[in-house]
């Protein structure tokens, strides 16, 4: 009931009351036969008494009505102040949408949201729609078409509103509808709230969640009583437990064993300190295997200080570990071989002579250089020289004693410090086993190759006193076992060092020898064994010292070739001959070439052709008046990259000669292979005739495999008549010796000629 009914119900009782009042008080008066004065006064009695008791009657009624007007007043104040303590709290802003007239009502907290003053008038629809972002109008127009039609019992909306400041803000928009009696939608009432913290945090707990979920590293979150609350995919990736295995269990499940109780009272006595804990532990998988890792461990508290969880990160650093070890490896060990390198024998060998000393002991380094190698690296690869250095080394290796270093310093270069010798002579039976273990071959990819090592040994203390006087004595000391022929042993001696002296002081003097042209070229006559007449020369070089005199070719020669002027050398040399040969046949000697003899290192690192080429064409020699000589080993060990160089040099109408025929490995398939001209039988075999019958056998088989071949025979180191004799006998065709003439210089062999064709 309206209260405009309620008031109308209560003014007709009122009035009907008041006229029966009257009309019955009237009456009575009347019916008492009470006279005219009686009866007006009683009426005034009567009219005070009906305004006495309806004045009361109204006032407890008043009373009554403004009693339960102002309770209802008050407990609708009581309700609004809850509601708006509730918004306070809430932080909430209160909306109101008449859809009838389209207005729109906002509380001052919604302005406030939207960063305007309680005075903006935001009362229309289209003002409001002006501040959505464009992307969130079709979703919450959609939103509250539904709504409206009932699909929805209440609308729920997150979306951005612009700000005063032109910054758009998160609102989350709540409300419902008010329905009319035909459940047509006449108003919605709702309420705004500012969700853009919400929103922020809700997107670092998102970006959280990703980094917690796809770090490498290991999360573990526990309690406060240390139970495992949470651990992320990492952590069941390195332990290989599962989330649900250990939550609920304590840190410990993943103990090693390795720690002792010390270990962790100081970890949470840190943590109780400090905070947080960080260092080195040893862990065990699921699967049993114990791993290290590196863990950081922090405590978190509330606002209040109080503990609530301790957050575990750590990371699995065994393959670390395993790349340390590996960097600490190869800074120590040869990555080929996996022997320790020079700067662990460094260390080894230092740490040796302290012990030595103390003790009174020997301790002997072996030098070890494997013959040839150069040979087999060149003709079968690198490939095959790596695996044949690698074998070899497995080899050297087994035959060590425990107390043993073997080391590869590099190339083809191995040491081995002995210690714990007694005797000097002691180190010898060690030497003549590696010796022993090369003599079984070497099967490189299929193939069967056949090595042997030269070694150098200097004994502490009698050869020096460091390390790296011993491993220079060494060094010094299988250079000299490799003059003696390779494959053997030699100790270092006084001799050695003043021989390395030497060398030294003789290559600062070559270097000036050859800018100063201290060399000569000699010649030696090549006489044909059945006439007897000169047929050729053969040019010789000699280096006249300012200070020493002349030095022989063996003893500055390797020293050139040690320091890299074999090639200045050769080529001196070529143009020399060639200059001398072109005025001798200009004097008209009948010589049918001058022999040069051509070092490895021109055929492999020079340009011979060339440098043959613009020597013949400065003199003016032809070519059919030289003959280039090259060693048989040298040939053998620049391989078949040499052959096509000399078929150039062939064709180009130059002769070529093997020298010292019969002292290398060269094979008949190969000797074929050759463009040669000349065979020049050793002197090594020519000295000891005619009494050597080893010899004439060999210097017979040369001979008659030459002329099989059609080669020419020349036959070096000949000094006396027999020798002379037996080999023309043999079928030499020429021979070459201090029978016939020593080495001259240019000067002393032109007047040879002249009196040797004057006869």
């Amino acid at each position: 009931m309206t209260s405009s009914r309620s008031a109308w119900h209560i003014s007709l009782i009122y009035m009907v009351v008041a006229t029966l009042w009257i009309l019955f008080s009237d009456n009575m008066l009347l019916w008492m036969g009470v006279e005219i004065l009686t009866q007006q006064r009683l009426q005034t009695l009567k009219g005070l008494f009906f305004v006495v008791v309806t004045g009361v009657l109204l006032f407890y009624s008043t009373r009554h009505h403004l009693r339960r007007r102002q309770q209802k007043e008050q407990a609708l104040r009581h309700s609004e102040e809850r509601f708006d303590l509730a918004l306070l709290g809430s932080n909430d802003g209160v909306w109101d949408w008449d859809i009838v007239s389209d207005e729109l009502y906002f509380s001052d907290r919604c302005k406030v949201i939207l960063g305007y003053l309680p005075e903006f008038n935001m009362s229309r629809q289209d003002t409001w729609l002006k501040h959505l972002h464009p992307e969130d109008r079709l979703s919450l127009t959609a939103e509250l078409r539904r709504h409206l039609r009932g699909d929805t019992e209440r609308l729920e909306h997150v979306h951005r509103v612009r700000r005063r400041d032109g910054f758009y803000a998160w609102v989350q928009a709540r409300g419902q509808v008010v329905r009319n009696t035909q459940g047509r939608a006449i108003r919605m009432v709702g309420i705004l709230c500012d969700v853009t913290q919400q929103k922020a945090d809700n997107e670092r707990l998102q970006q959280a969640a990703v980094v917690f979920d796809s770090t490498n590293e290991g999360v573990v979150v526990s309690d406060s009583r240390n139970r495992i609350i949470n651990v992320n995919n990492a952590f069941c990736r390195i332990t290989g437990y599962e989330h649900d295995e250990v939550v609920g269990q304590k840190p410990s499940v993943l103990k090693s064993g390795w720690h002792d109780e010390l270990f962790y009272r100081d970890m949470w006595e840190a943590l109780s300190r400090c905070g947080s804990w960080q260092g080195e532990v040893w862990n065990r998988r699921k699967n049993g295997e114990i791993y290290p890792q590196w863990q950081s461990i922090n405590t978190v508290k509330d606002r209040t200080g109080k503990l609530t969880h301790y957050v575990a990160v750590f990371s699995d650093i065994s393959v670390l570990k395993q790349s340390r070890q590996e960097i600490d490896f190869l800074a120590h060990h040869d990555p080929l071989t996996r022997l320790p390198n020079r700067l662990l024998l460094t260390e080894r060998l230092t740490n040796a002579l302290v012990r030595a000393k103390r003790r009174e002991q020997r301790l002997g380094l072996i030098f070890i250089d494997l013959d040839r190698f150069k040979t087999v690296n060149d003709s079968l690869g690198h490939a095959a020289g790596d695996e044949l250095l690698r074998i070899a080394g497995e080899r050297m290796l087994g035959l060590c004693r425990e107390e043993d270093t073997l080391a590869r310093l590099g190339g083809d270069e191995f040491v081995m410090l002995v210690e714990n010798l007694a005797e000097t002579d002691d180190i010898t039976p060690i030497a003549q086993r590696l010796q022993r273990g090369f003599a079984r071959p070497f099967d490189i990819n299929g193939q069967r190759i056949h090595l042997s090592v030269s070694l150098g040994m200097s004994i502490f203390p009698e050869d020096g006193q460091e390390s790296a006087e011993l491993l220079t004595n060494a060094d010094a000391a299988v250079s000299q076992a490799k003059s003696n022929g390779r494959n053997t042993y030699a100790f270092y001696t006084q001799a050695l060092t003043e021989k390395a002296r030497r060398q030294m002081s003789l290559q600062s003097d070559l270097h000036q020898a050859i800018r100063q042209k201290q060399l000569q070229v000699f010649y030696q006559p090549q006489v044909n064994m059945l006439s007897g007449q000169v047929v050729a020369l053969e040019a010789l070089v000699r280096w006249q010292h300012p200070l020493r005199g002349l030095i022989s070719p063996g003893e500055f020669l390797p020293v050139a070739q040690h320091v890299g002027l074999l090639i200045p050398i050769d080529e001196y040399v070529l143009n020399q001959a060639c200059r001398k040969m072109r005025q001798w046949l200009d004097a008209g000697y009948p010589l049918s070439c001058v022999a040069v003899n051509m070092s490895g290192s021109s055929l492999e690192r020079g340009d011979v052709l060339n440098k043959v080429k613009k020597a013949l064409l400065e003199t003016g020699l032809p070519a059919a008046y030289l003959e280039l000589e090259l060693t048989e080993s040298e040939i053998m060990q620049q391989g078949d990259r040499c052959i096509e160089t000399l078929d150039a040099l062939r064709e180009l109408g130059v002769k070529l000669s093997i020298d010292d025929f019969g002292t290398g490995y060269s094979s008949l398939l190969r000797l074929k292979r050759l463009p040669v001209n000349t065979l020049k039988i050793d002197r090594g075999f020519i000295v000891d005739l005619p009494a050597s019958g080893n010899d004439s056998a060999i210097s017979r088989a040369i001979i008659a495999l030459g002329q099989s071949l059609q080669l020419s025979i020349v036959a070096e180191g000949i000094e006396t008549q027999a020798q002379h004799e037996l080999l023309r006998d043999m079928k030499c065709d020429i021979g070459q010796g201090f029978l016939y003439s020593r080495p001259l210089d240019a000067a002393a062999i032109t007047a040879y000629l002249d009196e040797h064709f004057s006869r």
